[in-house]
């Protein structure tokens, strides 16, 4: 987590991850579908819907805002950055 940008979505899910098992809070921040930015200030993974419940399932994170106790939902490819790591693609 030292560098200043993430180059996969995949390195940015390991350190959310890691951070969700030493339940450690991350800040992520995302655009919603209807192009607003959403920042969860903590922000710790759960479980992924199966595919027979959501056919989307597989392009999201199901997340829990620890500050408000809701279950939220981002789009992979929508995520901006987590704890204020830029995603960066090339």
């Amino acid at each position: 987590m030292s560098n200043t940008a993430y180059s996969t979505y995949e390195s940015a899910f390991n350190d959310m991850l890691e951070l969700t098992k030493a339940n450690a809070p991350f800040k992520l921040a995302f655009v919603k579908q209807c192009g607003a930015i959403k920042i969860i200030a903590k922000a710790l993974l759960r479980k992924q819907t199966p595919s027979s419940k959501d056919k989307n399932g597989s392009y999201k994170f199901n997340l829990i805002d620890t500050v408000n106790d809701n279950y939220v939902t981002a789009y992979i490819p929508l995520i901006q950055s987590v704890n204020d790591k830029t995603i960066v693609l090339s």
